[in-house]
């Protein structure tokens, strides 16, 4: 039997079959005790748990029976952000919830190849694709009982957009023209993200999930103080708790693989990828209630938790190269300089002296650049050429918000009289900040460094003729209304090439 996951919004519905069944499944995991492995609350906490923020959200009792200590430490707060594993954990957490979902819909008599569905939002040939999914809005189902799939708290958009109020830019498909899954070099972007241990919550984000993943949790969520409050989506210990979460993660993963039916794509194959972390593993629940190890090796193609897909080509900005068998993947080693095929080199054009603390102002520094014959290239050569791209650098971001956001712009000289030219970066979404800055987890607070890519900056600035910097002055802000600070320890710009 073959599972085929489809694209929602081409379904036969109003409330198609395949969602009737979601709703009905929904329901009955919610039905089930918080420390039943099978239980909604129970997956929920697989991907993030907060005992004590989810008393104070009634989503359970002080009284509630909860999954045993072993469970917790192991099983629970398990997702993987900001870091390699993070496309691979979450395929293997969709498996494993699909395969659940599935065994109990087939249970009750409903179809036995039964998939999730995906959320194809970036689809430009449907002008409602940004559009919630109406049936995870309405009160009813057709029936007229309540709707499990509308019973989540949410405090941001029903049609997916920027957020200019909030510092959450819209989404896209930049991403996908990143060639490289894991890049080796400091201070710039792969599209998979940088080699991490295991860690809910890592380092540095990958192309993909720092757009459109993080943006699209948080159009969903909200983020205080403009939403009061924040809706489940915005915060890690809580997202998967909405059913909507599902259908955003089913359309990330096929992002992924979308990206590896192209050729011209290097996806990372490393023994320590393909093995996973150890001594803590991946565990996933099973249909019977037990307990699985999974590897990330086993989420490639041809693997045993490898997905179909309807489609790759709708709203993914990949077109599939016409072949006759199964398309060939580029896969390279970390574990070799530069992997197999080809070096990713980069380079430190220049750095600030001192740490900031954004609050309610915004905060400027200095980023002095060096005389070197590679930064003084980077100005007077036309950018994104042979594989060149300029990364500034946001290092050591920290704060107490579980979602934050930052506004970046840099400020150049326009003229001898002093003049300045601002550029706006696009913002910068924070998704588990709190998490990722706290000194409890396995991560001891180091926070997040998120490399923006400035390269369309850098050729405004050649377009210009000043091809002689000596330094770009950097402005953070918060979006006005900001809770709590954000601290940033430094500041950097890396030239990458790619040969």
């Amino acid at each position: 039997m073959t599972r085929i996951r489809k694209d929602i919004a081409k379904l036969n519905g109003p409330w198609p079959e395949e969602l009737l069944w979601y709703a009905r499944a929904v329901a009955a995991m919610r039905a089930r005790p918080f420390a039943d492995r099978t239980s909604w609350l129970y997956f929920g906490a697989i991907h993030g748990f907060d005992q004590n923020g989810w008393i104070r959200q009634n989503i359970i009792t002080a009284g509630t029976a909860v999954p045993p200590d072993i469970e917790q430490r192991n099983v629970l707060n398990q997702c993987q952000h900001a870091g390699w594993f993070f496309l691979p954990w979450h395929r293997g957490y969709l498996a494993a919830f699909e395969a659940l979902t599935a065994d109990w819909i087939a249970a009750q008599g409903g179809p036995d190849d039964w998939a999730l569905p995906y959320w194809n939002y970036l689809d430009s040939q449907n002008q409602d694709a940004r559009k919630i999914p109406a049936e995870f809005l309405a009160d009813k189902l057709p029936d007229g009982t309540d709707n499990p799939l509308s019973a989540a708290s949410r405090g941001g958009l029903q049609v997916l957009g920027p957020m200019p109020r909030i510092g959450i830019p819209d989404i896209n498909l930049d991403a996908q023209s990143i060639d490289i899954y894991t890049a080796v070099a400091p201070g710039v972007l792969g599209y998979g993200g940088p080699v991490s241990r295991f860690a809910q919550q890592g380092n540095s984000f990958g192309g993909i999930e720092a757009n459109p993943h993080g943006p699209v949790h948080v159009m969903i969520g909200g983020v205080t103080p403009t939403f009061q409050p924040a809706g489940w989506m915005t915060d890690p210990d809580y997202a998967a708790l909405d059913p909507v979460f599902w259908l955003h993660h089913c359309n990330i993963d096929r992002l992924w693989e979308a990206w590896l039916s192209d050729p011209a794509n290097s996806q990372e194959v490393s023994g320590i990828w393909k093995n996973g972390p150890f001594p803590r593993q991946f565990l996933m629940p099973t249909v019977s209630g037990g307990i699985d190890v999974f590897t990330p090796g086993e989420t490639l193609p041809g693997g045993p938790l490898a997905p179909l897909y309807d489609d790759l080509e709708d709203g993914t900005g990949i077109v599939i190269p016409a072949a006759a068998g199964e398309p060939e993947i580029a896969m390279v080693s970390s574990e070799r300089p530069g992997g197999a095929s080809r070096e990713m080199k980069s380079a430190l054009m220049g750095s600030n002296t001192e740490s900031l603390e954004v609050g309610d102002a915004s905060v400027s520094s200095r980023v002095g650049l060096r005389q070197t014959k590679m930064a003084e290239a980077a100005f007077a050569s036309p950018a994104a050429v042979d594989g060149t791209h300029i990364f500034l650098n946001l290092e050591g971001v920290r704060g107490s918000v579980p979602t934050g956001a930052l506004l970046v712009s840099l400020a150049v000289p326009s003229g001898p009289g002093g003049d300045r030219e601002i550029i706006e970066l696009e913002p910068v979404v924070l998704f588990g900040l709190g998490k990722a800055s706290s000194t409890e987890g396995s991560h001891a607070g180091n926070g997040f460094t998120v490399a923006i890519d400035i390269t369309s900056a850098v050729s405004r600035i050649q377009a210009d003729g000043r091809t002689s910097l000596d330094a770009l002055e950097v402005t953070v802000a918060q979006p006005k209304g900001a809770e709590s600070p954000i601290t940033v320890d430094r500041i950097s710009i890396y030239r990458q090439i790619s040969d």
